[in-house]
This record gives C-alpha cells, structure tokens and sequence, in this order.
C-alpha cells in the first residue's frame, strides 16, 4: 500500500493490491536480473542509520518506531512536510522505492549502504513474499514484510519494535494505537461522505477502497459507487451522488469551492457541509496509507474531545509537539 499518484487498488479491507505496487515489482523484476550485488549482512555499529524502508508507509512505521534507524526516504518528502518534522527529517537522503510508486531505488546503490534490514509494509501476497526472498539474496539484507491492513496497525509496531530493539517505545505507541482503533470502531453513525482528492476533487476512492477506509471504518457512508478503486468521477455524478459532507486533505480545492454552488449546494436546498482534513506532515486518511491513519481514526471515534490524544500520538509518531498538531476545519 503506498501513497501518492492515482492507485487503482486490487483488494479491499486494508489489504488492497495496487497497479502501482504491481509495476514496481516488475520493474524490480528486470533489476533484480541485471544487478549482480550481492553480499553477506552488515555487522555494523547499533548507532548507524542501519534500516531501508521498500515505501512510504514503511518509512513512516520506521520513524515511529525507530527513526534513529532509518537510512532514508524512499520519495523524499516535500519543504512543508520537512519542516512539519524533527530537524534530522531533513537530513535522510532520497533511496528511491523498492515497491512504491516514484523513483525506483538503485540496488547497487543500496547495497553499498550495506543495510541490515529492509522492512516493507502492506500487502502481504505471494508476490511480495517472493520479491524479499530475492532482494535479500541480492543485497545481502534481512527483509522483513509487515502486514500493513488498518486493523492491525498495533501488531505491526510491535513487530517492528521487535527488529528495531525498540520494544519500549514500540509498545506504547501500539497501546495507544489499539486504544485508538477500538474507540473507531465504536463511533455512532457518520454522515454520507464524498472524499475528493487532488486539486480538483475529482479524484475519489469508490466504497471499499484503501483511501476512504479510516472514514467507512467509523460508519461514515462512501456515496461513491461503481467501483471499488481509486478513479476519476465527474462534478455531475457528485451531484448525483448527493453526499452530506465533501472530505479533502486539499486546502486549495476546499478554497476553490466554498463558494461554488455545484460543490456546496444539495438537491434539498441544504447547504453541504466541507471538511478539511490535515495533510501534515502526512494526511490522516490515506497519503501514504500508515500509521499516520491513526490520527483520522482518532478524530473520527471523539471529534470534541480527541485533542489530547491527538497531541500525544502526534508526539510519538513524528516527535512533533502539541501546539504544532493541526486540526480538521468545517469550512463555511
């Protein structure tokens, strides 16, 4: 599962496959054929930046867990994500995807960091499974593949705790993600949704798809049907679909239609409500689809009363400090 670019998602349910997951991996097919690095793991000292993150959601879980670990982004984040983050954020260098989207990382380049461990997160297939066996034969690396689905996000920072030796920190960040998840999944019943991203916000994810499951989870209703991927739709069948609440992450789209009454008007002659999520320094539904979702999950299951828990969660998975955490915002 990795963020960024239009994904046309496979799976459902956390679980989602993604063409652009797919095409890495057969590009790293064709690199895997042509590079002849290998060699046996790195004895390094604890303190090296030791650990390659194969995406975005797994550079996320890493920094969570063990950021002092991390050798890199595999897509550098943009200036205002950066300065959203701790100062060494700034310093990792662009490594380039293993199984994301982007630019695809150079394995002779990699190989000569000597990495200890490389850890994916997401989708758990065969193919996947198959593409670390062949990795760690060529870079002379551990790889460990994590499941990334939404639910099991706890699981997964302790198992990272478990090969980061951060067990410590791993299991208070897991026990507040549990607590978190729980509280989501008892959330009352939400509005109908329309979750518009891009500029435009014509870009969505159809019912069951990765991007809109942190707001389906917390029994918000997905108007948009036909398919179960991320796609382009068109301002009529918006219209048509009729949703209560317009969802972006996108502050110039929400500028662009707060006055337009295409976007803001409902068929009853109620005025349709826009929320604006946060997007820093990663979004809190999808963009990349990680850890960072807690913080959606988080809003969602207590909109009034979440900011403590916002603020702490902040703090332990970008080691950001309270008064720098953003907040959603219902735009008039």
């Amino acid at each position: 599962m990795h963020g960024g670019g239009t994904m046309r998602v496979i799976r459902s349910m956390g679980r989602h496959m993604t063409t652009t997951r797919r095409s890495a991996l057969i590009g790293l097919g064709g690199a895997l054929a042509l590079s002849a690095c290998s060699r046996g793991p790195s004895r390094d000292d604890a303190g090296r930046r030791d650990v390659v993150a194969a995406g975005s959601p797994a550079a996320l879980l890493v920094w969570a867990v063990a950021r002092e670990r991390l050798a890199g982004w595999p897509r550098r984040p943009g200036q205002a994500t950066l300065s959203a983050l701790p100062a060494p954020a700034a310093g990792l260098p662009e490594l380039g995807s293993l199984t994301g989207n982007g630019r695809q990382a150079n394995l002779e380049a990699l190989a000569a960091l000597r990495p200890r461990l490389i850890i994916d997160y997401g989708d758990t297939d065969p193919e996947y499974q198959a593409l670390a066996q062949r990795l760690k034969t060529r870079l002379g690396a551990d790889w460990r593949l994590i499941d990334g689905a939404l639910g099991r996000i706890p699981d997964a920072i302790r198992e990272a705790g478990d090969l980061l030796e951060a067990g410590r920190k791993a299991d208070a960040l897991a026990d507040q993600a549990a607590e978190v998840l729980e509280h989501w999944r008892r959330a009352p019943p939400g509005p109908s949704f329309y979750y518009a991203r891009g500029t435009d916000g014509l870009e969505t994810g159809f019912r069951g798809a990765l991007a809109t499951e942190v707001l389906e989870g917390a029994a918000w209703t997905n108007v948009a049907e036909g398919s179960r991927d991320i796609g382009r739709v068109t301002r009529e069948q918006v219209a048509a679909w009729d949703p209560e609440v317009l969802v972006t992450l996108d502050r110039g789209f929400a500028m662009a239609v707060r006055h337009d009454p295409v976007w803001r008007w409902r068929r009853n002659g109620e005025r349709r409500r826009l929320l604006l999520l946060p997007d820093l320094p990663f979004g809190w539904v999808d963009r990349p689809p990680s850890v960072n979702r807690l913080l959606g999950c988080a809003w969602l299951a207590d909109p009034e009363g979440s900011t403590m828990t916002l603020g702490a969660l902040s703090r332990r998975l970008y080691g950001m400090a309270l008064v720098e955490v953003g907040q959603p915002r219902w735009i008039l």
